[in-house]
């Protein structure tokens, strides 16, 4: 039995505990996501280049990669509320500090150089803050769900992370006008709201030794590690190609930083809008296996980057990139389900932590790599980010079924 709570598993997963793992993931994918949007504009304002740009992003997955095990992990002894509450209280002081150099940078009271530095060292602590929450607010969904309503319970926190890509573009599309900085005081605030939140409404925690937990190397093997690998080869190809969109309409259609923050923000929303309106009214009451899901998910997400290569106006940029919302609906959840049904209770901490380290890792050589290919050539992105996904789609349809004993 989970640390969280003594109560039957059926009825443990109740609504206010769904609402505030729902804003808290919300609040934290917002301080994410808007650097998709607001940040290669900024960064270009105080003389950073694209090369720099793309570490600023990728450094978040540096810290994650290791954060994400840990934090998971120890959830499993400490329990997940405790484990949540300290990673909103890391991500909103570092959003706030993000905030106050960019300001800084762009007041002239700073050196580009200085900013890298310290916008570097903010990311870092936001990562560890987002290694706690993420897999916390994983493993204790899994704990107070049953296995037949996994699939409703993975696909509230898919649709939590795509509800911060929405707010996280409108953010900065709505508040750049006020200053480029002030996108990322008001994410501090919904952090800080976040928190108290979390400590009014989650479970009391007892501290439970799982015993019977397997460990790291045990649970990444066989069918995990497959599924990990495709999740994997997804988000980094996904991320690649969306962490180029900044350069790519700024360049494309000759905008300024504002203009550019804007333009991207609506095209963002758009994505994100379409996959929170598919996981609320669709996919959770789908009857598909995760690997129908996939089937149809990676298709549509591939044929979303080609309509964004060849769009020629906003409009068809955003109508690109609610395809895309489309497709990510149905992939995110069936790779998260996939990976949480592999396993039994004692092992969804660790799981939700190795979870949470694969994303940061196609999040650490995902943006970095696709600015350095954007380099080498506008539509280089967009073919290996494309190239990759095919390659979790096949990953994913070779996926064993899962016998009786396991």
């Amino acid at each position: 039995m989970s640390a969280d709570s003594a109560l039957p598993s059926e009825d443990r997963f109740t609504r206010p505990i769904a609402a505030i793992l729902f804003f808290s993931i919300a609040t934290m994918v917002v301080g994410q996501s808007c650097l998709f949007t607001i940040l290669p504009p900024i960064g270009r304002q105080i003389g950073l280049n694209d090369m720099q740009i793309g570490m600023i992003m990728s450094v978040h997955g540096l810290f994650m990669l290791f954060a994400g095990p840990w934090w998971g992990a120890l959830s499993e002894t400490v329990g997940r509320r405790r484990v949540i509450l300290i990673g909103a209280s890391l991500y909103t002081i570092s959003t706030l500090f993000f905030g106050l150099v960019i300001e800084a940078a762009l007041g002239a009271a700073i050196t580009g150089i200085s900013a890298l530095w310290l916008l570097l060292i903010s990311r870092s602590i936001f990562a560890v803050g987002a290694g706690a929450v993420t897999p916390a607010s994983m493993a204790l969904a899994a704990d107070l769900s049953s296995r037949e309503n996994r699939l409703r319970a993975m696909s509230l926190l898919a649709s939590a992370v795509s509800t911060g890509a929405i707010l996280g573009p409108a953010t900065s599309a709505l508040l750049a006008s006020l200053g480029l900085a002030a996108p990322f005081y008001f994410i501090a605030g919904c952090g800080l709201v976040s928190w108290v939140a979390s400590r009014a409404m989650l479970p009391a925690i007892r501290t439970t030794v799982h015993s019977s937990a397997p460990s790291f190397r045990n649970l990444l093997r066989g069918r995990v590690l497959q599924i990990a690998a495709a999740s994997w080869f997804f988000m980094c190809g996904t991320y690649g190609i969306f962490a180029i969109f900044g350069f790519h309409v700024q360049d494309r259609f000759a905008l300024q930083a504002v203009e550019a923050a804007r333009f991207m923000g609506f095209g963002l929303m758009g994505a994100a809008a379409m996959s929170v309106l598919m996981q609320t009214f669709v996919i959770r009451r789908l009857k598909m296996s995760t690997k129908a899901m996939a089937a149809i998910g990676v298709p549509v997400t591939i044929l979303s980057f080609v309509c964004v290569w060849i769009a020629t106006s906003e409009w068809s940029f955003v109508a690109a990139l609610m395809l895309n919302g489309f497709g990510q609906s149905f992939v995110n959840p069936a790779i998260t389900t996939a990976l949480s049904l592999s396993v039994g209770a004692s092992g969804q901490g660790r799981l939700a932590g190795l979870s949470t380290s694969t994303q940061a890792l196609a999040f650490l050589l995902g943006p970095i790599s696709g600015a350095a290919l954007y380099s080498v050539g506008p539509s280089v992105p967009f073919v290996v980010g494309c190239s990759m996904t095919i390659v979790a789609l096949g990953l994913m349809l070779t996926v064993r079924r899962q016998t009786q004993a396991e």
